[in-house]
């Protein structure tokens, strides 16, 4: 029996379940796709893996439909849906884990596709087409191949007591209720990992320990807003903020919140990262970044107002410094570290979890990432915390030239988009990459599999 060969979609989070979704739509019916996915879930990844009811969305439902062209598609699918949904002055915002059942509902939908639970390994060119391996030997033939991975886990730290991977959640093991825990990074990972420790029966002090110490703003109602012009100041971090704060005093001037000016430009900053160099990448990382990331990513406000309280109660303490070492004892670890006015401060931890939210790729153990980094199939961005790919999502070959067949998505091309680990791009691109590879396979000859 021959046919055609298939397409190969690697990773069953929500950008690849998407992405499958989105080419069972475009590609012929007699192109097989094929989903391969390590775990029992498809759809949920890290993000909408969690067990957690208190675990809520960071966007409004409204804007949460898994399709560009279909906008009202997950409030539709939410309409008899009332539990762990909650309505608010700022709109409904559903639980991560009943959203992580919409995807997997909307993937099912899809019965062209064929999941395949495997760990993929390697991937190598095989003629026009690709040889997928996975971790039991087991090979796969491909036309073309879509790297899907999501979020790739960090490597872990030495000392079990420090945690690198706050999604692990084997931190919680023969922890105790009551002696403190130091979180590094106040954004939303930071609150994700506090209402966890909560849930599963801790009661001590939680510290969260970031450069500035700046926690994540809470969503409000806001008003459309008109795209600003950054022409003649987008070309740098610093005019790109000047016009940005310009921008605000604007709509604040004529009753309009600030929330609605930074929704308003994020149809461009993937332009505007694009626009910049690597100096000013690295510049925007350095001195943007955190004042960007608390105001552009928010918190829905039943969670604020949870965060709120912990506050108060003195559960959570949010600190502004940098870590100068930190030193494994007996039973605790002990961390100093240096606040802004150059004084330290040093206490004692029975566990010290990383938030931080950014890894240099190149220091993942992920197997399949480790290898197409060696046999040069694959390449990481300047910054080092993505992989390169071009406009249209064609992966980069370590000599600088597209990889024909071989496309990425996701949080795997930060360092490319930057703003592209949000369902809202996420979408954006499964569409595009789908629309890019039956474009790709109706003008490529490939062999059959037989």
């Amino acid at each position: 029996m021959t046919g055609l060969s298939p397409v190969a979609i690697i990773g069953g989070g929500f950008s690849g379940a998407i992405t499958a979704v989105q080419l069972s739509r475009v590609l012929p019916p007699d192109r097989p796709i094929l989903l391969f996915e390590r775990t029992d879930s498809i759809g949920v990844g890290l993000a909408y893996a969690t067990d957690n009811a208190d675990h809520l969305l960071n966007v409004r439902a409204a804007n949460m439909s898994a399709f560009p062209d279909d906008p009202d598609h997950f409030e539709a699918w939410l309409a008899d849906r009332t539990e762990e949904c909650h309505a608010t002055e700022a709109g409904r915002f559903a639980s991560r884990r009943l959203y992580g059942r919409y995807i997997t509902e909307t993937f099912e939908e899809a019965e062209r596709v064929r999941r395949i639970r495997a760990s993929i390994i390697d991937c190598r060119r095989d003629g026009d087409g690709f040889i997928l391996t996975d971790d039991q030997g087991g090979t796969y033939p491909a036309a073309s191949v879509v790297l899907a991975t999501g979020h790739v886990s960090p490597a872990p730290a030495g000392d079990p007591r420090q945690v690198a991977n706050p999604w692990d959640l084997r931190y919680l093991d023969d922890l105790d209720p009551e002696r403190p825990v130091l979180v590094l990074g106040t954004a939303l990972t930071m609150v994700d990992i506090l209402f966890t420790l909560r849930r599963h029966g801790y009661r001590g002090p939680v510290t969260a320990l970031s450069r500035r110490g700046l926690l994540p703003q809470v969503h409000r109602a806001a008003a459309p807003w008109t795209l600003p012009d950054f022409a003649g100041q987008g070309a740098s971090v610093r005019g790109a903020m000047r016009r940005l704060r310009q921008e605000v005093r604007l709509a604040a001037a004529q009753g309009v919140d600030w929330r609605s000016v930074v929704d308003s430009i994020r149809p461009i900053t993937a332009d505007l990262w694009k626009g910049w160099d690597t100096e000013q990448r690295q510049r925007f990382l350095r001195h943007a970044r955190r004042w960007w990331d608390i105001h552009r990513h928010r918190m829905a406000p039943p969670v604020a107002e949870a965060l709120q309280r912990e506050r108060a109660s003195g559960g959570l303490t949010a600190a502004a410094g940098r870590v100068a070492s930190i030193r494994p004892g007996i039973e605790e670890l002990s961390v100093t570290w240096r606040c802004a006015s150059g004084v330290e401060r040093s206490e004692t931890f029975q566990r010290v979890i990383s938030a931080t939210g950014l890894e240099k790729l190149g220091q993942s153990r992920d197997s399949l990432i480790g290898r197409l980094l060696g046999s040069g199939l694959i390449r990481l961005d300047p910054l080092e915390i993505g992989i390169e790919v071009t406009d249209r999502l064609e992966v980069t070959s370590r000599p600088g030239t597209p990889v024909p067949g071989l496309w990425a998505l996701g949080p795997l091309v930060r360092g490319t988009f930057w703003e592209c680990i949000a369902v809202p791009d996420i979408r954006r691109q499964s569409a595009d990459c789908a629309a890019g590879i039956a474009a790709y396979l109706a003008t490529t000859t490939t062999l059959p599999v037989m």
